[in-house]
């Protein structure tokens, strides 16, 4: 890894605000250790849960620089969700996200969808490690109706895999499902996140869920946008479902003049009142 992207990942991260020395040192000693050992420890995320950092996952890495990648989204999530509402996380990858929210809403109510199989197989090992039931992990893909799907088969983690970059190289055929058919599963909870990371196949899987937008009612929505603007038929399905999007500002305040972030989010209007305003409020 650059010296550069390091700098980025611990120097510009809020949350390393007074530790960037100390963190600056322990990703150089993490970059030493996945070279000469190349071997996965186990480390203790900021919220308690535990996590195997493997050596060849990006994401290992992003959790050693920072106790909270993507640390406005992150805060803004954690001060929105209730105690034992239903997180729904949707190209969960291997986990990190849920992982972080999971002593907010409960391990048991956090239903993870990841097609891949490396990641679905360390998302698995993450929830063992820390002793959780596995029912709610699914290695499905989502889309908007249910069949089967090609999906590459990488050899580690990759944060850029999807369904839409089949084409070359090894893939293998997964399970397709809607959200809609699947709102059994969550049924008596609140659904406090829908989290959508897809890498371009976002539109897909909000066209089959727009059964559990109108009737679950999420009391937020995260998605990736990758365009610098919303897919104008997801901002359908959105006002359709009376759902406003936005982004946050710097200072983690909802701003729902523009949506050109790559994190986008949505709520209900009758919601909108409700948001935090802004960070420790």
């Amino acid at each position: 890894m650059s010296l550069r992207l390091v700098f980025k990942s611990v120097w510009q991260n809020p949350g390393n605000q007074g530790r960037r020395l100390c963190k600056s040192l322990t990703a150089i000693g993490w970059q030493i250790r996945k070279r000469v050992l190349r071997k996965p420890t186990v480390i203790r995320l900021a919220n308690g849960a535990r996590f195997k950092a493997h050596p060849d996952c990006v994401v290992s890495s992003a959790l050693i620089y920072s106790d909270w990648p993507e640390f406005r989204e992150l805060q803004f999530i954690r001060r929105t969700l209730k105690q034992g509402d239903a997180v729904i996380d949707v190209g969960a990858n291997v986990g990190h996200i849920s992982l972080l929210l999971s002593d907010l809403v409960g391990p048991e109510n956090i239903f993870a969808f990841e097609p891949t199989p490396v990641s679905f197989r360390r998302l698995t090992e993450n929830w063992e490690l820390n002793s959780w039931p596995v029912t709610n992990l699914l290695q499905n893909a989502v889309g908007r109706q249910a069949g089967s799907i090609g999906i590459p088969d990488t050899t580690h983690p990759d944060t850029k895999n999807s369904i839409s970059s089949v084409g070359g190289g090894s893939t293998v055929e997964v399970p397709l499902i809607a959200l809609d058919a699947r709102r059994a599963q969550w049924n008596g909870r609140r659904v406090g996140l829908l989290k959508i990371d897809v890498e371009g196949y976002e539109r897909e899987v909000f066209a089959g869920a727009q059964e559990l937008l109108r009737h679950d009612r999420p009391r937020l929505v995260m998605f990736e946008s990758l365009a610098g603007t919303v897919d104008t038929e997801i901002a359908a399905i959105l006002r359709g479902a009376r759902y406003d999007a936005f982004q946050l500002s710097d200072t983690g305040k909802p701003d729902f003049s523009t949506c050109t972030a790559q994190n986008v989010f949505a709520v209900p209007v009758e919601e909108r009142s409700l948001l935090p305003k802004c960070d420790g409020s």
